[in-house]
């Protein structure tokens, strides 16, 4: 049997939602095994949040990433779907069951952010409160002719709630569009990526400048723990003690020389406790001083005061977005076995990869983590070795032993038979073409990067 041109037969056939970081790598290494990988992406191009997240003045990072990101999604065995989202385009339960695929891997990492802490904020956003995912995806795409999205003005003294590198990054963002701006009206030209490389008051001196001329107020960062709680640096697995304090005092140096590079200003142990509202906008927050007693946060009673500000950018952190059809425990999906990543067993049994997994959004720990999944999936639930799985050789009941003793009550899945797999392979195709895409990816790619991108 043949379709597109590729001769079909019994084959593996593996679904992964999120063609970025962690999905391409999950979806290579499954290819380069002999199965059949549809990998659904629900943007027009597949770089998750190294386009939408990681701020464009990264721009070699970002390249490299993307050319790395195309590389794996060009092999023969990935059928690329875009513009198709789980939950909207395509039920989970449809792909996860009546689908009859070998597996499904979530690779869809986490995009909604986790709401501001005070009851009843979300009905202030786009009016004094902003969540950081829009306002970095604003912030990479703005300079597009073609942008279309929600647009953002940088305020003076804007309050940032958060404290990981996320919320660095929001405030140099803050920090840097409003020197860019200043330096525009004087009719002084500067570079983002200069700016940020050297920093404010090199760059401002360059031009005869200082940060005090701009008269600019300072956006301010607020943390509900210490410095030295700040997720800035990941503490290595079976560290001892004396290396976990000095990850831990290295923070405070992490932070202090963003300060002296971008400017802003920053308060400990302060948590978001109330809000000001004036008519139809939200004019700040109320916050509470807090003591951290035992790693548990306390606020302090009788500590509210006012802090008011025209924008508030809530940046504590993203979460996975829901699925209709997948359980979750709180925040996070439910899984049956979290150190596998396993979600759903059965047939057609469910993982998740990444971010999706490990709630950490920087690339390496995604790569890792897609490795570790990719792997486990490929040689202990498929029975693939890296040369692929040839059942005429008669190969398949000592993998499925081996398998089996590795991963406990997984057991090996057969392959999906031939006629099966030209059906999976026809409702690909029949999503493609209602997307635009003509199954090329390379000329995919061309057609749908703007030619502004930065």
């Amino acid at each position: 049997m043949n379709i597109d041109g590729k001769e079909t037969s019994p084959r593996h056939v593996v679904a992964v939602i999120g063609a970025a970081v962690a999905g391409s790598e999950v979806a290579r290494i499954l290819a380069e095994r002999g199965a059949l990988v549809v990998v659904f992406e629900q943007n027009a191009r597949p770089y998750g949040k190294i386009e939408d997240g990681l701020p464009r003045w990264h721009v070699d990072q970002r390249r490299e990433e993307y050319a790395k990101i195309d590389e794996r999604l060009s092999h023969p065995n990935i059928y690329y779907v875009p513009l198709t989202r789980l939950g909207r385009d395509v039920a989970f339960d449809e792909l996860a069951e009546a689908w009859g695929l070998s597996g499904v891997v979530l690779a869809n990492g986490a995009w909604r952010d986790r709401p501001f802490p005070v009851d009843g904020a979300d009905q202030w956003v786009g009016r004094g409160l902003v969540y950081q995912n829009p306002f970095i995806y604003w912030f990479n795409h703005y300079p597009e002719k073609t942008y279309s999205g929600p647009r953002y003005e940088i305020r003076p003294g804007t309050i940032v709630v958060g404290g990981g590198l996320a919320s660095i990054d929001v405030v140099k963002v803050l920090q840097l569009e409003a020197v860019l701006k200043a330096l525009k009206r004087l009719g002084k030209e500067a570079d983002l990526v200069r700016l940020e490389r050297e920093g404010i008051e090199p760059v401002l001196k360059s031009h005869g400048l200082t940060w005090q001329s701009l008269d600019f107020k300072p956006c301010k960062l607020y943390y509900r723990r210490t410095v030295l709680d700040m997720p800035l640096a990941d503490v290595p697995p079976n560290a001892d003690a004396k290396k976990i304090e000095a990850i831990r005092r290295a923070k405070t140096k992490i932070l202090d020389k963003a300060q002296r590079k971008y400017l802003f200003e920053f308060q400990e142990l302060s948590v978001p406790t109330g809000l000001i509202i004036e008519g139809e906008r939200m004019a700040g927050i109320k916050l509470s001083r807090t003591q951290v007693e035992q790693g548990r946060v306390r606020v302090v009673a009788g500590s509210e005061t006012e802090h008011r500000a025209d924008l508030t950018i809530s940046s504590i952190g993203s979460i996975p977005e829901p699925i209709p059809g997948l359980a979750q425990n709180g925040e996070v999906y439910q899984y049956v076995d979290q150190k596998l990543g396993l979600l759903r067993d059965g047939k057609t049994a469910v993982f998740a990869t990444g971010n999706v997994l490990t709630g950490k959004g920087n690339i390496k720990d995604s790569l890792e983590s897609a490795v570790e999944t990719g792997t486990f999936v490929a040689e202990r639930y498929l029975g693939l070795e890296p040369g692929g799985f040839d059942a005429s050789k008669g190969e398949r009941q000592a993998v499925q032993e081996v398998a089996q003793a590795q991963a406990g009550a997984l057991a090996v899945r057969p392959p999906v038979s031939a006629a099966h797999v030209a059906e999976i392979l026809a409702r690909v195709r029949n999503r493609q073409s209602a997307v635009g895409y003509s199954g090329e990816y390379r000329a995919w790619i061309a057609k749908v990067t703007p030619p502004d991108l930065q």
